[in-house]
């Protein structure tokens, strides 16, 4: 049977929300699952602590779930019915108004491309993309093993700007030669964000 560790890289605390909807994830046949969180650490530190989890203990997939973040029932079932190495979630971007998504597209310039609503609901299944938030995001595990660790940190640049965690981890998988996509089929929802799926 194979195994998926759902975790949550947290601060404080999982808003309601947000465990409601990881408690009411579709289950799918053929695999067991089990829920931790890692608490108290910036979020760079705590995936990677989620990352040294999943391999400690055979976990086939890890699905990381922030912690106000609200998953749609068929997220398991839509990422796992055609698995990839990383399958990231569609959701707005924190604090926007403008219907701005957590997803780049892949195009020379660096991480600032992004898909917007209207594209996405346009689109079917899974799409290539160069990046993206890991609000909800499933990663095969062994892909950790393939990498070198610190798997996910911020990176500054002499501009000021930052990369973060999650798109240094991106970037690493696709030089690594692995596939980075989105599943166009699992719209998330972000309570502190102003724009929602319809």
């Amino acid at each position: 049977m194979r195994k998926i560790l759902i975790a949550v890289p947290t601060f404080e605390t999982i808003a309601p929300e947000t465990f409601k909807a990881i408690y009411g994830l579709k289950r799918i046949n053929g695999y067991c699952y089990m829920f931790d969180y890692v608490r108290g650490y910036c979020c760079a530190r705590a995936r990677n602590m989620i990352a040294d989890e999943a391999m400690r203990y055979g976990f086939d997939y890890v699905l990381m779930v922030d912690s106000d973040m609200v998953i749609p029932s068929n997220t398991l079932a839509s990422m796992l019915a055609d698995p990839v190495d990383v399958c990231l979630g569609c959701y707005p971007r924190k604090n926007t108004r403008n219907g701005t998504v957590e997803l780049f597209k892949q195009t020379p310039k660096d991480y600032v491309d992004t898909f917007s609503i209207d594209e996405l609901k346009a689109l079917k299944g899974k799409i290539d993309v160069k990046g993206g938030g890991f609000g909800c995001a499933l990663v095969r595990t062994e892909i950790f093993q393939r990498l070198s660790r610190p798997y996910f940190k911020y990176v500054e640049y002499v501009s000021g700007d930052v990369l973060s965690e999650d798109n240094y981890f991106c970037g690493q998988v696709r030089r690594a030669g692995f596939k980075v996509q989105a599943d166009t089929g699992v719209m998330c929802g972000h309570r502190t964000c102003g724009v929602q799926w319809e």
